[in-house]
């Protein structure tokens, strides 16, 4: 037995400002920055192409995942040190204690939460500084 849902969008029926539909589609776009965040939450900004390794290189304890790569039930893959992290993408940081542990989908939810929240804290208040190398 299958489910089905119908959906009816009326254009003369919305009452969003275009202010909070801008917002709401900037939302959705793709930052113009290599994100990278710690198991913090806390994110560093490069604006420029930069190689795993200069990453990596000032957090020895971790290794670097692309954030579209993260599969529950898989162990977390790690991007090679010497793989250029490219603007557009979020990667985290992650212990290497965990590099050989299937991703649950409970680590992938407090993961999603963190950087949810690091985002709209960036979009915000635009506090964060941005690192070149």
């Amino acid at each position: 037995m299958g489910a089905c849902v119908s959906f009816y969008h009326s254009p003369t029926a919305t009452t969003t400002t275009t202010n909070a539909k801008a917002r709401a589609a900037e939302s959705f776009r793709r930052p113009a920055t290599i994100m990278v965040m710690d198991m913090k939450g806390e994110i560093r900004e490069f604006i420029h192409p930069i190689p795993a390794s200069h990453v990596i290189a000032d957090n020895l304890s971790c290794f670097l995942c692309n954030s579209e790569s993260l599969f529950i039930g898989k162990c977390i893959p790690r991007v090679p040190d010497e793989e250029q992290l490219l603007p557009g993408k979020i990667y985290f940081l992650v212990p290497l204690s965990q590099s050989h542990n299937p991703l649950s989908l409970t680590r992938l939810c407090d993961l999603v939460v963190k950087a949810s929240s690091a985002l709209a804290n960036k979009t915000n208040t635009n506090s964060l500084q941005t690192s070149s190398l």
